[in-house]
């Protein structure tokens, strides 16, 4: 099936185009643009939208076979039988420039560039003569004649420079072309790949949907595997590049697998004067740098071809190179140019390094490129790095949410070259992966009292902060905050310690205790931010923060929060792009902002439900049903709580760092069972005070949930005298919420209105 692409992300072009067609002292627009970046499309888009307005319009596209003869482009035009040179140009004149009425002619040449002298005479001359206005298309990078350019010297020209799509109009045109959502990631790689030149777009995304690579789930288009590149696309591609010598293909080859690689360095690799002649073909690109100027290709789309076009044993080659350069460099500790050069020496001629390779996955999980670090881990443990590898490499598996291998991993590890905090370390990472990405607390509390029998006190801090953690996952915050007594956040690992800050902050939050819950959230950023393994973990933690933010009504700051967290998800890679859209969306619903909440929870949820169904898919899609049930589309929201009726939550605070109380979101289902009139109970004590309020009266808020709004006669909560809030889940949908499932006409109104001063 053919895929119709509409026009986006076009609309400033089209009116610059309108306008030079419309001004009585213009002759035309000249349209410049590389190829595929849609100078033909936006042309033709001009003519249709001229035509419904009245004009008539003619469009004439040059080639190169075209090119060779008098004429060629404009044959349509030509009168019959005629045969002597001027009669016959005049003629070509006449018809194209001809109304049927007194209407106006707008004459389209595409790639003029390409035009034969006398095509060229004839457009000339309608400019000279304004008999028609003119719509010309250029191609950036070709050598255009001086006859050619002496059509628009001749006239007076509007000019418009086509640049390719953002990456945000990419996903816009992903969306529409494919009638749904794009995930996030998806969106990513294709404009990563192909810049937002349309053409490029297009070809690729038709060949992965014919061949089942750009498929729906769950919602969204998602991206799975690696793109394989479409013969046409190739061709065009290697045309564009041209036949190459040697030496310059060996400077195309080493960017290709290598960039960006600093100017000297690629000198040195390659032929310096083979460097200029491939700057001079236009294909590659000098960006300057902080230690002086990085060479790239010219397009990813180059590269990509080359490196499916060149000998292995020559890239081998190349990538050994690049990666001695590296080795080299003054910057070759930095952490992000050591996961570079593990990543080339992988598939290079060098001898595998474990200590590089071992450390280069830890930096990978620090840039949350969790594949990647399984990759690099994998490679140490055959390299002979020791235990420390199999730890990076199950803690990568685990945040994956491929627990049973990270067990596997785990078990694998020879536990008699460990030391006493090495057998605890042990302990601690296969119960979290039991718990969290197996969900088998039985099991993971067998796995930590095993090793606490044997744990010598000076080792102990592991055992304790799983404790802590299980308990927490149980439901039972008084005795996490019992167990974590002997922990001092900076004292432990630095994941450790970030995981004890999200429970801590967590509880403090449930609690009513703000004060508590911001500082140990910003105990446990910092515990995150200097640790290789804890990226994903500042997500965990922010959440808790917003909730104490939200609970205490501190709206603005929740709000500031969350986009600080988004801007930082924004250039990592995989879940931490919809880790930083669920966090986002939890804050702006507790701020009343529903059409923002409902999509970012519904891009975070639904993508992270891909590969976490019952651990952050399911503590996301809580908050988006709340959102949903607030903003009146209770059918909706109805459906989802049924599905997530199917998952297989287990009792206590269920799944993957994510959790909330299995016990308390039962007390709303009961209601919902039982059609309880909650909104008819009359709340207890005074509203919280906030530096933002919704935009309409704000119930008392439930424990670490999105809030969500409601009358103020909607919601019951009372806090026991240990100072805990007893009422609702954390992240669950508020009693009002449930009410309006339960259709309370109250409710009901109250939705309406607050759809309506959402919109505001």
């Amino acid at each position: 099936m053919r895929m119709q692409w509409p026009l986006i992300g076009r609309s400033e072009e089209m009116r610059a185009i309108q306008a030079a067609i419309s001004a009585s002292d213009v002759s035309g627009i000249l349209v410049y643009g590389p190829a595929g970046v849609g100078k033909t499309r936006i042309a033709r888009e001009a003519l249709s939208a001229a035509e419904s307005q009245g004009c008539e319009g003619r469009l004439a596209v040059g080639t190169t076979l075209a090119r060779a003869i008098p004429l060629g482009v404009l044959s349509a035009w030509a009168p019959s039988g005629v045969t002597d040179t001027v009669q016959l140009l005049r003629g070509v004149i006449e018809l194209l420039t001809a109304a049927s009425s007194d209407a106006a002619v707008v004459v389209g040449v595409d790639d003029v560039h390409l035009l034969d002298d006398l095509s060229i005479f004839v457009v000339h001359q309608i400019v000279q003569r304004g008999a028609a206005k003119v719509i010309l298309t250029v191609r950036d990078g070709e050598p255009v004649s001086a006859a050619v350019q002496e059509i628009w010297k001749g006239g007076r020209f509007d000019r418009l420079d086509l640049q390719p799509l953002s990456l945000d109009e990419t996903g816009t045109l992903l969306s529409a072309t494919l009638d749904g959502s794009v995930d996030p990631d998806a969106a990513q790689r294709l404009w990563n790949l192909t810049r937002g030149n349309v053409l490029y777009l297009r070809t690729i995304v038709d060949q992965e949907v014919a061949d089942g690579r750009l498929v729906k789930q769950r919602g969204f288009w998602r991206w799975t595997g690696e793109p394989m590149m479409p013969p046409g696309l190739v061709e065009l591609i290697e045309s564009r590049i041209g036949a190459l010598p040697t030496p310059v293909s060996d400077v195309v080859d080493a960017l290709a697998v290598g960039e960006p690689i600093e100017l000297t360095a690629l000198r040195r690799i390659t032929d310096p004067a083979a460097v200029e002649e491939a700057e001079t073909r236009g294909l590659i690109t000098l960006e300057p740098a902080v230690s002086g100027v990085e060479v790239r290709v010219a397009h990813p789309l180059y590269g990509e071809v080359r490196r499916r076009r060149a000998a292995a044993t020559k890239l081998r080659r190349l990538r050994g190179l690049v990666a001695a350069e590296l080795a080299a460099a003054d910057d070759h500790d930095d952490i992000q140019v050591v996961v570079r050069r593990a990543t080339l020496s992988l598939d290079s001629d060098l001898m595998p390094d474990p200590d590089l390779l071992v450390r280069a996955a830890q930096g990978a999980v620090w840039l949350a490129d969790l594949p990647l670090a399984d990759r690099l881990a994998e490679a140490a443990v055959r390299a002979g790095g020791g235990p420390e590898p199999n730890f990076v490499r199950a803690h990568a598996l685990s945040w994956l949410g491929r627990g049973e291998e990270a067990d596997a991993v785990l078990a694998a590890i020879d536990s008699g070259a460990l030391t006493d905090e090495g057998h605890a370390r042990l302990a601690f990472l296969r119960a979290s992966n039991m718990l969290w990405a197996l969900g088998d607390p039985a099991r993971a509390k067998e796995i930590i009292d095993e090793a606490s029998r044997t744990t010598p006190p000076h080792a102990r801090s592991y055992i304790d902060a799983f404790l802590t953690v299980y308990w927490f996952a149980m439901d039972r915050p008084e005795a996490a905050r019992q167990a974590s007594g002997s922990l001092a956040l900076d004292d432990l690992p630095a994941v450790v310690g970030a995981e004890i800050a999200w429970v801590l902050a967590t509880i403090a939050a449930d609690a009513g205790r703000t004060a508590e819950a911001v500082a140990v959230a910003d105990a446990g950023y910092t515990n995150a931010t200097r640790s290789f393994d804890a990226p994903h973990m500042r997500f965990n933690i922010a959440d808790a923060h917003i909730s104490a933010l939200l609970l205490s009504g501190r709206i603005g700051d929740a709000i500031e929060v969350a986009e600080r967290v988004r801007q930082q998800a924004a250039d990592l890679p995989g879940a931490a792009q919809l880790l930083g859209s669920a966090v986002a969306g939890r804050a702006a619903l507790g701020a009343g902002r529903l059409d923002a909440a409902c999509a970012m929870l519904e891009q975070g949820a639904e993508g992270l439900a891909a590969s976490h169904a019952i651990g952050w898919g399911y503590r996301y899609h809580v908050p988006r049903t709340t959102a949903l049930a607030v903003r009146g589309a209770t059918g909706q929201a109805a459906a989802m709580l049924a599905a997530l009726d199917k998952l297989p939550v287990r009792s206590g605070r269920s799944t993957t760092n994510a959790a909330w109380p299995g016990r308390g979101w039962s007390r709303v289902r009961a209601p919902l069972a039982r059609r309880s009139p909650w909104c008819c109970r009359q709340p207890k004590g005074p509203q919280p005070p906030g530096n933002s309020r919704p935009k309409w009266p704000a119930c008392r808020p439930p424990p670490s949930s999105v809030i969500a709004p409601a009358h103020p006669g909607c919601v019951s909560s009372s806090r026991s005298s240990k100072g805990h809030v007893s009422a609702w889940p954390p992240g669950s949908p508020s009693p009002c919420a449930t009410a309006m499932l339960l259709n309370c006409p109250r409710c009901q109104r109250i939705s309406s209105k607050s759809v309506t001063l959402s919109r505001l």
